[in-house]
């Protein structure tokens, strides 16, 4: 007998105390391409899909990231994978200080925004090569397939801990006792942001130096290098 006798008036709803992360509407988050002192090229502010109408729809952030402003000049680190950055190394190539651009795939984003961190990257931009996101050629994409068109950005958590960030182990409760959030474990401490492949390609197509090597390459339509 699977019947049960518990009323509604049984139930207790429990409130949770939970660190969450929004984009703030009024200041988007956007990239700006420098050269002399000017702006020449910016991403969009708002993520627009073809055939649909975006109005309310959360703009692209990085749940997490730390707020602020960052500049430097940009390398193209791949996937952002540790042995992305050793290849780096065996070549000589020293990402310290530098923004680094890497596509979306191969790892979850918070350990890439982890990883840059560990090799002195100060900064994180995120981007879904077409390569791996519209396979089928870019003119094969949402709403005509299910592939990301070129303005589709992904969103999501660059949190690599386990829950609350600030009650780890434990629930959010009002009581709980709560870490200070530097001391907050999987917290990123650089900040990072998702673009779609038509925001990325100027800023790859910027980019100068040595080649990157043949599996690093996209399908954007010309030599990805290293920067």
């Amino acid at each position: 007998d699977w019947s049960s006798d518990v009323c509604s008036s049984d139930l207790e709803k429990t409130t949770y105390d939970v660190l969450l992360s929004y984009p703030n509407e009024d200041k988007p988050n956007i990239i700006k391409l420098m050269h002399n002192g000017g702006v020449i090229n910016q991403t969009a502010e708002n993520e627009e899909i073809p055939g649909e109408d975006n109005t309310g729809v959360i703009q692209p952030f990085n749940a997490y990231s730390p707020n602020g402003t960052f500049s430097g000049n940009m390398m193209y680190v791949n996937y952002c994978r540790r042995e992305d950055f050793e290849e780096l190394v065996k070549r000589g190539i020293d990402v310290t200080g530098h923004i680094v651009i890497c596509r979306y795939g191969a790892i979850f984003r918070g350990s890439k925004v982890n990883i840059a961190t560990s090799y002195n990257a100060t900064g994180v931009i995120l981007y879904s090569d077409p390569k791996d996101y519209a396979a089928e050629g870019m003119d094969k994409v949402y709403p005509d397939t299910w592939w990301l068109p070129p303005t589709g950005v992904q969103r999501g958590t660059v949190y690599y801990g386990e829950g609350d960030p600030l009650t780890p182990g434990y629930p959010a409760t009002d009581s709980a006792y709560r870490l200070k959030e530097e001391e907050a474990y999987g917290l990123p401490k650089i900040p990072s942001h998702p673009i779609g492949y038509q925001d990325a390609e100027p800023l790859l197509r910027a980019l100068d130096g040595t080649d990157a090597p043949g599996d690093w390459q996209g399908t954007l339509g010309f030599t990805y290098k290293i920067g």
